[in-house]
């Protein structure tokens, strides 16, 4: 044996005894260090545990040691910790402490929650679009019962009360016509008007209801197929049931494409068992609600098909409900004049978002999408059931999640996103709280989003129901719709940071929730299921409630006086309040003394550069010249509309002239400040550098007449 072998032998031997007993034979020098050891934890044992702050006290000197205040500072720290952690504990161990932890499944409060803000928007929303077609619907019925099925179209057209013709394929109506069957009879009895009907709304809104509850049993009974408990399933009916892409659609706006919804999802579950024959009857009637179903359909058949004939014979069973509607109003011009430009309208988003290729030509990158999901589909190769199951829910989430991402929407059709958004959650094994997080969020952004952009989905659909009839509507109402609670262009300018969001919120969520190994190897997710994240998807969802109802109760600011109108589009005086001298000048008389609390006045100022440093001053001048009011603002702030002053208690007294006088500190960084007036309204003299213009400045005073 050479001495560097018995040198490295001496020094692991050395390093045992030191660090105590190793699993080996007993040996003397073992024994004494046992012994060595054990005295040394007893006497460990003997001394007073030390404080965090005292163990810093004793460390080495390494060329740096607190002083007094970082002592101390270190002590309080410690005493501060120690009390938060006795608290936390004391909490934890509370009867509410017991129960936020408790998470197998949805508890009596969950439920409750849900069940309150359920009923709020059962009996307070409605849009108008479910009128039409309960309309419709209505009669449907009555070219039924007279043998004239091929007429229908004509007859909506003819016999229409919404002003809409019927613009969705037979099958939508004649569901709503089985479940509207009664208040059709009813109609006929006693000629009731069911278009304005409470009863009649909440029954049709009923139905809607019932589809959800269907939806979200499936994607419990989908759950358990993938191998959750019973109980634990349950969250994914109570996720669906909250989720901002769900109950907004359905209870809020009252849309049908849950309909499709529910119908999609049996045929999945049916997919995911290996049932094709069920997996088509029930695409077969999806299909017929709306196209949206075909988006999964073709891909999921060549997912598990790869013989072309087969699959090809599979897509035509799948579509012969769609194909009998066409063969049946085939040649109907009513038939063509009623859906032909609203299908086209449909499909035209389709190519919207893209990129361009030349030629004014754009790529639609939601087309490229599906292309590269039907390939990826029929490429892929399924070797286990856990796979089948696994991608029968991430297929659709790319298809529906990438459409509601990358195609304009009636923002109502989130709700083709919503379950597979849930249901991707519960079977990925890891990243519960962020897929929660992502799916909640998604939903909020795109539902914000469009009311920014002014679909009017979210304006006057409080007035049909229960709760308008009980509670009054402001008059004035301060907000018409969501759109209104932001001022001027800033909801346009911050949509484009929402989209962004949506586009990565999209790519995270396909990626870390890609099927891979390791994912179907951990299928399902057992995390534990933070109470404070189901309280945060029930926030979510009253807030945004909130807004709503905001919008009907919350009553316009008193005006004492406005040169402002919602029919008249101001325009820009010539005057450039940066160029030196500049002045806008407004004499201004009231007949009855005015206290106003607030000041708004308009400008124009898109092209001021952020760099330009200059303010506007604002001066109210009495009769003798002074001033009884003086305010500024940046200009770099102004951009375009009205731009607010607070007034505190100024009060302008009957019959004596103020002059309004606009001013800016003289700047050349870029940029005009121009005074926005009404063409329209010309009571008061307004002077543009001393020379009058017609016209008046659009001035809006808050306040009141005393």
């Amino acid at each position: 044996m050479t001495t560097d072998d018995t040198a490295d032998r001496a020094r692991r031997h050395d390093d045992a005894s030191a660090d105590g007993p190793r699993d080996a034979p007993s040996t003397d020098g073992a024994a004494t260090a046992d012994a060595d050891g054990g005295a040394a934890h007893a006497r460990a044992d003997a001394q007073p545990a030390r404080t965090a702050t005292e163990e810093r006290a004793s460390e080495p000197d390494a060329g740096w040691r607190p002083g007094r205040a970082g002592v101390a500072l270190d002590r309080v720290q410690d005493r501060v910790g120690a009390v938060i952690g006795r608290g936390a504990d004391a909490v934890r161990d509370s009867r509410a402490g017991r129960w936020f932890q408790r998470t197998e499944q949805p508890g009596a409060v969950d439920w409750l929650l849900l069940g309150a803000i359920t009923v709020l928007a059962f009996v307070t929303f409605l849009y108008a679009d479910v009128r039409a077609t309960l309309d419709h619907s209505l009669t449907l019925l009555d070219a039924i019962f007279a043998g004239r099925v091929q007429d229908f179209y004509q007859l909506a057209i003819d016999q229409t009360l919404s002003g809409h013709p019927a613009v969705y394929d037979v099958p939508v109506y004649l569901v709503f016509a089985i479940w509207n069957l009664p208040t059709y009879v009813i109609h006929e009895l006693t000629g009731f008007e069911y278009m304005n009907s409470v009863p009649a709304m909440l029954w049709v809104k009923a139905m809607m209801l019932g589809f959800l509850l269907l939806a979200a049993k499936t994607v419990v009974d989908i759950a358990r197929t993938a191998g959750l408990t019973r109980q634990r399933a349950r969250w994914v009916g109570f996720f669906l049931l909250s989720s901002m892409a769900a109950f907004v659609p359905v209870l809020v706006i009252v849309q049908y494409d849950v309909i499709s919804v529910a119908l999609m999802l049996l045929g999945i579950h049916a997919y995911m068992r290996g049932r094709t024959r069920s997996f088509l009857l029930w695409f077969l009637a999806a299909n017929t609600m709306k196209l949206f179903a075909v988006l999964v359909f073709i891909p999921l058949i060549l997912l598990r098909e790869k013989r072309v004939i087969p699959a090809a014979g599979q897509l035509v069973v799948g579509m012969l409900g769609l194909l009998a509607c066409r063969l049946l109003y085939r040649g109907d011009l009513a038939y063509e004049i009623s859906t032909g430009r609203f299908t086209g309208d449909m499909l035209d988003r389709l190519t919207y978002a893209g990129f361009d290729w030349h030629s004014g030509i754009t790529v639609p990158v939601f087309v490229g999408l599906m292309v590269g999901l039907v390939i990826f589909a029929y490429a892929k190769r399924l070797t286990s059931e856990r796979e089948r199951i696994a991608f029968a829910i991430y297929v659709p989430l790319v298809a529906f999640l990438g459409f509601c991402v990358l195609v304009p929407l009636n923002p109502y059709w989130v709700m083709l996103a919503a379950p597979f958004g849930v249901l991707i959650i519960f079977l990925n094994p890891r990243f519960l709280v962020l897929n929660t997080l992502i799916e909640t969020s998604m939903g909020l952004v795109l539902l914000v989003a469009y009311a920014l952009l002014g679909w009017l989905t979210y304006g006057g659909i409080v007035d049909a129901l229960l709760f308008g009839q009980l509670v009054p509507r402001a008059d004035p109402q301060r907000w018409y719709s969501i759109q209104d609670m932001w001022p001027g262009d800033a909801t346009w300018e911050r949509v484009p940071f929402l989209v962004g969001f949506l586009v990565t919120c999209l790519v995270a969520s396909l990626v870390i929730n890609y099927p891979r190994r390791a994912f179907l190897a951990g299928m399902p997710n057992l995390e534990r299921i933070p109470r404070s994240v189901v309280l945060v998807r029930l926030g979510v969802l009253a807030a945004f409630l909130a807004l709503i109802i905001a919008t009907y109760v919350v009553p316009a600011r008193s005006v004492a006086y406005s040169s402002a109108s919602p029919t008249v589009e101001p325009v820009p005086d010539t005057t450039d309040l940066l160029l030196p001298d500049a002045v806008v000048e407004q004499e201004l008389e009231f007949d009855d003394d005015l206290a106003v609390t607030r000041m708004e006045i308009g400008f124009d100022a898109e092209e001021v550069v952020w760099v330009n440093v200059a303010a506007v001053h604002v001066e109210l001048l009495g009769p003798d010249g002074a001033a009884v009011y003086e305010a500024s603002a940046p200009v770099n702030t102004l951009e375009v509309g009205v731009t607010g002053f607070d007034t505190g208690d100024l009060v302008l007294e009957a019959g004596t002239t103020y002059t309004l006088r606009l001013t800016a500190d003289e700047n050349d960084e870029g940029g005009e400040v121009l005074v926005q007036l009404n063409p329209e309204q010309d009571s008061f003299v307004t002077t543009s550098n001393g020379v009058e213009v017609p016209g008046d400045i659009v001035l809006v005073l808050d306040g009141a007449v005393r």
